[in-house]
């Protein structure tokens, strides 16, 4: 039996269905759904607790709420997301719309295309990414990202198909960097998910009260390409699948006398300060799921040190 058929085919049928629900039947679902998965997921439910716990105590900060119902709302929110997610392929430019309120963002979307002129957006892992994305590319506007080739990966090739229904010319994050650059110099949109693991090349830093590395590909990006950076995001509106979106221009302009690897190091510092501060105010928006904080390169890091003596926490360094 084609196990990976039968399952593809059923979550497509499934987001037929899904469609067709009446919109307040599905959010009766979404909150079921999550409250459900909070009840029964419990290793999941303690792991976000303890690492929720321990940045907000690393960054000697208080939650704006307590860390049990972030947690609760967390489960909750990514329900809405999935279900969300899953009406994609049924959605219009005017469903979209009708999702997204943000001030002043037509204003500077307009202003570039006039121009000519190319921008980067960098979006943190919080409210809904995908239909925000969607919601620009429906809108009419060339927005570009990446995605990675998965190899017989059933949830990659579901996702991929919920992502064709976007309008977003997407880009494989292997092969298809000179595509995506070709695109931005002609005024195209690129959009880059920024707080994503940044590899072996990216900026080690402090990031939410951990050593982490950060992708560079934006600072990269919009130095090269003399193109700004805008991070913008979304939050949901509780108990809805309408989102209140923000977005704003990060102001790193006094970069004269810096050399290429020190520019990317302060802008991609300003850009992970800023999602930082988003994140710690939105904590129940926010992917917690994805264990950003698990070890990925401490060999490395460890032999880098040994080697050389430079990398400490609190002082960034670009790649090892």
């Amino acid at each position: 039996m084609d196990i990976g058929g039968l399952l593809k085919r059923t979550a497509k049928l499934l987001s037929k269905i899904v469609s067709l629900l009446p919109e307040s039947f599905v959010r009766m679902l979404a909150e079921s759904f999550g409250l459900l998965l909070w009840l029964f997921w419990v290793k999941e439910r303690l792991r976000l607790k303890r690492e929720i716990d321990r940045i907000y105590f690393r960054m000697r900060q208080k939650p704006p709420m307590p860390v049990d119902l972030i947690v609760k709302r967390t489960f909750i929110h990514f329900a809405y997301v999935f279900f969300d997610f899953l009406r994609i392929p049924a959605y219009s430019f005017n469903d979209f719309k009708s999702k997204f309120s943000i001030e002043g963002l037509k204003e500077i979307l307009d202003e570039h295309v006039n121009n000519g002129k190319g921008l980067i957006f960098v979006l943190p892992h919080i409210g809904n990414w995908e239909l925000l994305g969607a919601f620009l590319a429906h809108g009419g506007y060339p927005l570009n990202s990446f995605y990675m080739a998965q190899k017989e990966d059933l949830i990659g090739e579901l996702i991929e198909y919920f992502r064709s229904f976007t309008k977003i010319r997407l880009h494989d994050r292997d092969r298809g960097l000179a595509g995506a650059y070709r695109a931005l110099l002609k005024g195209g949109f690129l959009a880059m998910i920024a707080d994503q693991d940044g590899s072996d090349a990216g900026v080690y830093m402090d990031f939410l009260g951990h050593w982490v590395s950060v992708p560079p590909g934006p600072a990269n990006w919009s130095i090269k390409a003399k193109v700004p950076i805008y991070l913008i995001y979304s939050l949901r509106k509780p108990g809805t699948f309408t989102y209140e979106g923000k977005i704003f221009k990060l102001d790193y302009e006094d970069l004269e006398g810096l050399s290429h690897q020190e520019a990317v190091i302060k802008v991609t510092q300003i850009m992970a300060q800023k999602m930082e501060r988003i994140i710690l105010e939105y904590p129940d928006n926010y992917l917690w799921f994805y264990d950003r904080f698990k070890p990925r390169h401490e060999a490395k890091i460890a032999k880098y040190r040994q080697e050389r003596g430079q990398m400490t926490e609190g002082v960034p360094q670009y790649g090892l």
